[in-house]
């Protein structure tokens, strides 16, 4: 399960319209403090796209059912993504992501595939 980063970014690496997505790809998994995988990367070191993929990976993850566990409502989620703030997210992402209108988002998506 850890090297799917490596794996996803090796396949759409030569793939000319998806360069940049590459980066996204490899360290979504990365972790503020260096705990995340592939490679261990910290802080800013983490490339900015990567982090925010990361918040909104998480964020959807937890928002969504599984079948190991009922999904999460948007402010359990962003209560999670808080709490992990500065630890395992970007600061300035949760922050962002705590602004936005997630609630009337979330009723959105829900109107739209019914």
């Amino acid at each position: 399960m850890r090297v799917h980063p490596d794996i996803g970014a090796r396949i759409v690496e030569g793939i000319p319209f998806l360069k940049d997505a590459v980066s996204v790809i490899r360290y979504h998994h990365e972790r503020w403090d260096g705990s995340g995988y592939p490679v261990g990367l910290r802080g800013k070191e983490i490339p900015t796209q990567a982090r925010i993929f990361a918040v909104a990976d998480v964020f959807d993850a937890l928002t969504s059912k599984r079948k190991y566990r009922e999904k999460s409502s948007p402010e359990e989620a962003l209560q999670f993504m808080e709490e992990h703030s500065g630890i395992l997210f970007d600061p300035d992402i949760v922050e962002a992501l705590a602004r936005l209108p997630y609630r009337e988002l979330t009723e959105e998506a829900r109107l739209l595939k019914n």
